[in-house]
């Protein structure tokens, strides 16, 4: 979404107007559920997608056309072999939404909490009566809105090591927000995680008031040994995060396990840590064990 607001606001500071394309609601099998955004200038598609095919074809037309006449639309479709092309079988809603230097001010916002890794509101008009788009951070929707979630999906990744090499770059890729953590300096090195948009060397003891996890965030735990790993699973149980997940052996999973409730951590609330970490593809290699740990996340996420 970075790029999403990065190209709109750009445009619309050259006098050029934009077509913001959301869908809005989908039904049965579509190419992208709600959700799903493209950004079409006079030039054709800026960035994001729809989905593709012969409906992403005529979006974009529509959407020129819309250019044109300086207009947004809320339009529906249905996916079916009607001679369009699409035979999903599914329908969806599409809102085309006008915007130019009246949105300047909302860009700015939503390109700001995006590059601060902070969630928040889009709120886009379901007409075209004046109104223009808004940034909101509460959970009221305003009537003639339709809301889009945007920004906030933060990855605390204690640890960093081969797999976490592989991971970070992977979670950027994905739209996160990484905060990388590290016991050793030599680890904690801006060289190793260029993509990261924080890095923090601390002593894992020594956390608390140093990270600011809040309850959509994640946390996923790596670090270089049992002890590290009981720390941060201990500190992360301590938070609201909406999913802890450990790296390690069963072996490894059980040692820490019993030492958590030595602390006096019942075990229902150690439940809520994921371990082993990762959807099940037989993974091997630091970069196949990414894919299985960014694949689990995006499941998550999806799942809300």
């Amino acid at each position: 979404m970075k790029e999403f607001f990065k190209i709109l606001l750009d445009k619309i500071r050259q006098g050029r107007g934009v077509i913001a394309l959301w869908v809005i609601s989908s039904e049965g099998s579509v190419p992208r559920g709600a959700g799903a955004c493209m950004l079409v200038g006079e030039e054709g598609r800026l960035c994001g997608s729809i989905g593709g095919g012969s409906l992403e074809y005529r979006a974009i037309l529509k959407a020129q056309a819309l250019l044109g006449k300086k207009k947004s639309l809320r339009q529906g479709y249905s996916l079916d072999s009607d001679g369009s092309g699409e035979v999903c079988g599914g329908s969806l809603e599409l809102l085309y939404y006008y915007a130019d230097k009246k949105d300047i001010e909302m860009a700015e916002k939503a390109l700001s909490e995006i590059s601060a890794g902070n969630g928040f509101n889009l709120l886009l008009p379901l007409d075209d009566e004046g109104k223009k788009a808004e940034i909101s951070y509460g959970e009221d929707i305003p009537e003639g809105f339709f809301c889009q979630r945007l920004g906030g999906e933060r990855v605390y990744v204690f640890g960093g090591g081969h797999i976490a090499v592989q991971l970070v770059p992977l979670l950027k890729k994905l739209g996160f927000y990484v905060v990388l953590t590290e016991d050793r300096e030599e680890f904690a090195d801006r060289k190793l995680f260029p993509e990261a948009d924080e890095i923090l060397f601390s002593d894992y003891s020594e956390l608390e008031g140093k990270l600011d996890v809040k309850k959509e965030d994640y946390i996923v735990i790596m670090t270089k040994g049992h002890e590290g790993d009981f720390v941060c699973e201990k500190f992360a149980l301590s938070t609201s995060a909406h999913y802890i997940g450990a790296l390690g052996s069963r072996a490894k999973t059980n040692f820490v396990n019993r030492k958590l409730m030595e602390t006096g951590i019942p075990k229902e609330e150690i439940c809520r840590i994921t371990a082993p970490i990762g959807l099940d593809i037989k993974s091997r290699t630091p970069a196949e064990i990414a894919v299985s740990i960014a694949a689990q996340l995006i499941l998550i996420r999806n799942s809300k």
